[in-house]
């Protein structure tokens, strides 16, 4: 059975598409957006359904700011291939920018769950886009989980890093917005150590926090603020630790 080669025609695109790709993306580092939005247009009157010169379309108007045609360039894509994982992370970034969290978290674990485990640095980017996104909607322990992933993909991604560095405390877990870590941890330590006494991970309803969160507030104000203050400050990170260990609020 003889060989199928590639056509002078099929090669002449590809070759016209490669350098398009290239020109536009050199336009967009120097922020040449209007010219590199008509090189993959003109891209796309040759080839209409190709995904990729779409889903870069797609980037090029959420740089922009403008996510009704981002939206729509991708919605195109996805109607074309439903699980093309840049696509969905592209449709994460606009929902994240137009402040729709929650359908941002849900793009952007889907695209996840659809790029294939060699695409290390694409994966780390959309880790570090969710915990973007999971931060702002207050998940924050997923949020840093989220950057500590992005790093086992790549190390070198250089936003989870600021943001692990940024949004988390001494204690290792996600900071206070109102500069109350030290309050935090032991709330989060005594928390623990009531799930533990108790065998289970969760509360059973908005009572049973509410009585708990109260017996951990009067155990910090009796037996932590009154008798160190501001001495607590000057205290090493394993020295509170110690402290708030020894406390006990649950037998």
């Amino acid at each position: 059975m003889p060989r199928s080669f590639p056509t002078d025609h099929h090669l002449k695109f590809e070759n016209i598409r490669l350098g398009g790709l290239g020109l536009a993306a050199d336009l967009v580092l120097k922020k040449k957006f209007a010219e590199a939005k008509q090189v993959l247009e003109k891209v796309l009157e040759l080839s209409p359904d190709d995904t990729e010169i779409m889903s870069l379309l797609a980037n090029i108007y959420i740089i922009e700011g403008n996510f009704k045609k981002a939206e729509e360039s991708l919605d195109k894509v996805l109607s074309i291939k439903p699980d093309y994982p840049k696509a969905l992370q592209n449709k994460g970034v606009a929902y994240h920018k137009k402040g729709e969290f929650e359908e941002a978290i849900k793009m952007f674990e889907k695209a996840i769950k659809n790029f294939s485990e060699d695409k290390k640095e694409e994966i780390a980017d959309v880790y570090q886009n969710l915990g973007c996104s999971l931060w702002e909607v207050r998940r924050r322990e997923d949020a840093l989980e989220a950057w500590r992933t992005s790093l086992k993909y790549n190390p070198k991604q250089k936003f989870a890093k600021r943001n692990l560095r940024e949004f988390t405390n001494e204690y290792g877990l996600p900071k206070s917005p109102v500069g109350m870590d030290d309050f935090w941890a032991f709330m989060d330590f005594k928390q623990k150590e009531y799930f533990s006494v108790k065998g289970k991970d969760n509360f059973d309803d908005t009572d049973e926090f509410n009585v708990v969160l109260g017996k951990i507030r009067d155990a910090w104000n009796t037996q932590v603020a009154q008798k160190y203050g501001r001495k607590l400050d000057r205290l090493k990170t394993k020295e509170k630790i110690k402290l708030f260990n020894e406390i006990k609020v649950f037998n």
